[in-house]
C-alpha cells in the first residue's frame, strides 16, 4: 500500500455486503426501497472553473506518461497537493490531466451507496483505462467513512463502479478519486491524479 495513503487512514477496510437502496441502478433517482424520503445527492455550488485560462476562456490540459509513473529516484519524496472539492457531478481533476463525472445510488445516512465514475484525458477526450480508481471518504479530516476506501470495477474502458460505501452521519461529505494512486507525484505529467466533489447526506 502506498506510504502516503496509509499516512491518511489507517488502511483500507474490506467491505461488507450490503443491501443497496436501489440495487443496481447507478443513478440519483430512488426507489420505493429507500428508507430516507428525500435521499441526498450532488452538493450545489459554483462550477469547475480551475482548469480554464483566465484570460483566453480555453480549457487547459496536462498530458501525462506511463514512463513517469515510477521515476528512478525519488519516487516517494514528493508530498500529494489536493485542490477544494467541486460541487455538481463533473469537474476536472486537480491537476487538469482528466475529465471526471459520477452518478450514484441514492444517498441515505447508514445505506449502501455504489458510485460510478467515468474519466476522460482532458488532452484528447479518450478513456482512462487501467487506472485501478479508488474512492475515498470523509466527512471531516478526523471522521472517515466506516469504509475510508473503496476500490472499483472498470467496465467499459475508463468507468469505474465502486464497491458499496456507507455515510454513518449526516452532513456535507468529500468523495475523493484517485487514479493510478500507485504511481509516484513527483513528476508533473505522472498519470497519478485526484478529484473531489463535495455530496450532501441527509
Amino acid at each position: 500500500m502506498d506510504a502516503r495513503r496509509g499516512s491518511r487512514w489507517l488502511g483500507s477496510f474490506a467491505v461488507t455486503s450490503v443491501a443497496l437502496a436501489c440495487a443496481g441502478v447507478l443513478a440519483v433517482a430512488c426507489s420505493s426501497s429507500s428508507s430516507c424520503p428525500t435521499p441526498g445527492g450532488p452538493a450545489s455550488g459554483a462550477p469547475d472553473t480551475h482548469c480554464v485560462d483566465p484570460d483566453s476562456g480555453a480549457p487547459t490540459a496536462t498530458p501525462t506518461s506511463q514512463a513517469s509513473c515510477h521515476p528512478d529516484a525519488g519516487a516517494d519524496a514528493a508530498p500529494t497537493d489536493y485542490g477544494p472539492p467541486l460541487y455538481g457531478t463533473t469537474g476536472n481533476d486537480d491537476d487538469c490531466k482528466y475529465h471526471v463525472t459520477w452518478s450514484a445510488t441514492p444517498m441515505c445516512e447508514n445505506e449502501g451507496v455504489v458510485f460510478t465514475f467515468t474519466a476522460t484525458n482532458a488532452v484528447d477526450g479518450t478513456p482512462v483505462t487501467g487506472a485501478s480508481a479508488e474512492a475515498e471518504l470523509f466527512l471531516t479530516p478526523t471522521h472517515p467513512a466506516p469504509t475510508p476506501f473503496v476500490t472499483s470495477t472498470e467496465g467499459p474502458p475508463g468507468t469505474y463502479t465502486m464497491q458499496p460505501a456507507r455515510f454513518d452521519k449526516a452532513g456535507q461529505w468529500t468523495v475523493r478519486l484517485h487514479l493510478f494512486e500507485s504511481c509516484s507525484d513527483l513528476l508533473g505529467d505522472s498519470p497519478h491524479g485526484h478529484v473531489s466533489f463535495y455530496v450532501d447526506v441527509p
